[in-house]
């Protein structure tokens, strides 16, 4: 029960996580609690950044300053009441623990779509939250990230509704089939893969005292890479003894390669590598071909990653 209530809670922070909630109580999440959480969810031997207020503090006053210097404090300050918002505004409409408990003593009797459907019913408020968020949010952001940040609201919607479709039937879904057992069976390779697709926008060693924060972008780059994170997560829970949480997993990238421009820049590159060896034309017929690019499809993120 301990191992299922875990892998619980690592599905619903996922979830959660796409809908900008916090995961704590009735408070607005802490310091602490968000060390709580990549101790309990990050796999074992990835270095643990320490982070202070003072640290965010200066991190989201630098970010403000690259898109208005002379308004960088009031800026960055309008951003921590506008989190302190929405953090208030989610946490009154829905408490982790709660939700746990619910599940918990729903799971048995084969109710868990009704506790998600109370909650999905929530979503318009939770939507109206994160808008305002956006919009304190947008006067801190590069001219790239502004011409991205349409996209990326598009790209949380489509999340918000994949998590809620038919009123939460594919969260539920999921938890039936035993997807929080597959999530923690394979937690730490799930890390591994976030880790190697994604970890080099961390600050070497975790020095979060030099650090900056990365463009929030999905270019052709950060396509590739998530990509590569699909590939490898799928690789893992494949292995599961139910194939559905893989399938629901799968369908959540599809949702977000939909509404950009990721299928494009992932073919792109799979179809340069493949002409680069020669694989296009007449040789071995179309059937050949497709099975050479799948089983390059590794070496071609890779090369793609250290070439951008």
């Amino acid at each position: 029960m301990k191992g299922m209530l875990n892998a619980s809670r690592l599905l619903l922070a996922c979830a959660l996580a796409w809908l900008g909630l916090a995961l704590g109580s009735q408070d607005v999440p802490t310091l602490g609690a968000l060390s709580d959480l990549s101790s309990n969810y990050l796999p074992a031997g990835m270095p643990q950044p320490n982070i202070t207020l003072a640290d965010l503090q200066r991190l989201l006053q630098q970010k403000c300053g690259k898109a208005n210097a002379q308004n960088a404090t009031a800026l960055s300050e309008n951003i921590e009441r506008g989190a302190g918002k929405l953090f208030e505004c989610i946490n009154g409409l829905a408490n982790i623990t709660v939700i746990m408990e619910e599940v918990e003593r729903a799971r048995p009797r084969g109710d868990l779509d009704v506790v998600f459907e109370k909650y999905c019913r929530r979503m318009p408020q939770a939507r109206q939250c994160l808008n305002d968020f956006n919009a304190a949010l947008l006067p801190c952001l590069s001219e790239p990230e502004r011409q991205h940040n349409a996209m990326m609201s598009r790209i949380m919607d489509k999340l918000l509704q994949f998590i809620c479709y038919k009123d939460g039937d594919q969260i539920a879904l999921f938890i039936a089939e035993e997807g929080p057992e597959c999530l923690e069976q394979h937690r730490e390779h799930m890390g591994s893969c976030l880790q190697s697709s994604f970890g080099h926008y961390l600050p070497t060693g975790l020095n979060i005292s030099t650090a900056t924060l990365p463009d929030l972008v999905l270019g052709p780059r950060q396509c590739v890479e998530l990509h590569d994170l699909e590939t490898c997560v799928l690789r893992h829970l494949e292995q599961c003894s139910n194939i559905t949480p893989s399938n629901i997993v799968e369908a959540m990238f599809r949702y977000v390669r939909k509404e950009s421009n990721c299928q494009q820049s992932v073919d792109r590159v799979a179809r340069d590598h493949a002409e680069a060896l020669g694989l296009t034309g007449a040789a071995g017929g179309r059937q050949q071909q497709q099975q050479l690019l799948l089983s390059l499809m590794p070496l071609t993120l890779a090369v793609a990653f250290v070439a951008a």
